[in-house]
């Protein structure tokens, strides 16, 4: 049967690791939704800069969706609604940043 203190020392190291497992964990998601972020924002851009300067004809976001579905299977997020959420999001973020 182990003592009081051995109890103590083996509580006290899993607070300690728990703790430091858990805030490594928090720092990993901020990072990944950064990251998601700025690639949703660089993906509006370039869809907002093609579509609002008419390079790109109707269809052609559709056309994107179902190409990157195509070669990338597997793929989640990247429909064509999404990208063209992708394309609001990077617009009315411009439109607070110049205000």
């Amino acid at each position: 049967m182990e003592n009081n203190d051995s109890i103590i020392q083996v509580s006290q190291a899993v607070q300690v690791i728990k703790t430091a497992i858990l805030h490594s964990q928090l720092r990993a998601l901020k990072a990944v939704n950064q990251e998601q972020l700025a690639l949703y924002y660089g993906i509006g851009r370039y869809v907002s800069q093609n579509t609002r300067k008419k390079n790109w004809g109707k269809g052609v976001i559709d056309a994107i969706s179902e190409q990157l579905r195509k070669e990338l299977p597997g793929l989640r997020g990247f429909s064509a609604p999404s990208l063209r959420k992708m394309r609001t999001f990077y617009e009315e973020w411009m439109s607070i940043a110049d205000n």
